[in-house]
This record gives structure tokens, sequence and C-alpha cells, in this order.
């Protein structure tokens, strides 16, 4: 299973834009580490070897913040791993950070106005065809 994250991962990795901003270099790393269960601002900024006030006033020159990045990139990475029928939802809460199951509904629901298990009913079914 762990091939299987790196493997999601790598993809979401693949699909950002490489520009050379601070938040798409966070997004970029943020990534990686979710694998790890290490996605934080404190390892954020030992591997951007950054002061966390540094990361905090680059992100804020491109009007954003380190959770609105993580946030962005938890988004992104749910509907992957919801879209694997092999991971259950409480393993994507859990690599997603999220302590419990019910803070994982609550966050996917107002990015995407459905609950996770909703979505991935859907999305299997789509898959079907």
């Amino acid at each position: 299973m762990y091939w299987q994250l790196i493997e999601q991962a790598e993809k979401y990795l693949k699909s950002l834009n490489t520009g050379d901003n601070m938040a798409e270099q966070l997004k970029r790393l943020l990534a990686g580490l979710m694998a790890s269960g290490e996605a934080n601002a404190d390892a954020a900024c030992r591997r951007l070897k950054l002061s966390r006030r540094t990361l905090q006033r680059r992100l804020k020159a491109e009007r954003t913040s380190f959770q609105e990045v993580l946030q962005e990139v938890r988004a992104d990475l749910a509907v992957r791993y919801l879209s694997d029928a092999r991971l259950k939802s409480l393993e994507v809460a859990m690599l997603l950070g999220y302590s419990n199951f019910s803070s994982f509904t609550t966050a996917f629901k107002s990015w995407y106005d459905l609950p996770p298990a909703k979505y991935r009913e859907r999305f299997l079914r789509i898959a079907d065809f």
C-alpha cells in the first residue's frame, strides 16, 4: 500500500505547475511530506531551509498562508486517494493528517459540497462505465 500512496503523490506532484513561487514549492513539498506524516510547518521550513517567519512573509506576499496551501494539497490528494477503491475512507483521512474521520468528512464537505462516501460512490460508478 505504501508504494500505491507514493505513486498517487508522485502523480499529484507532476500535475502541479512547476512555477517558482513559494506556494507551488510548498505544495510539492507537502505532497511528499504527507505520505510520511510530516506535513507541518516545522518540517516544511526545515526542508525549505527557511525560518517559519520567512515562510510566512513569502506566502503572505503571494496572498496565501501555510494553512491555505496545506488545505489545497489535502483537497487534491483526497480526491486522488478516494478514487482508489483499495483505500478505505478512514485510511485516506489518516494519510491526509486528520486525527479522526469526522474531521476529514467536515473538511471534504467544505471543499466539494458532499461527503467523501458520496464522492467515492459517484466516482466509482462513473469509472465503471
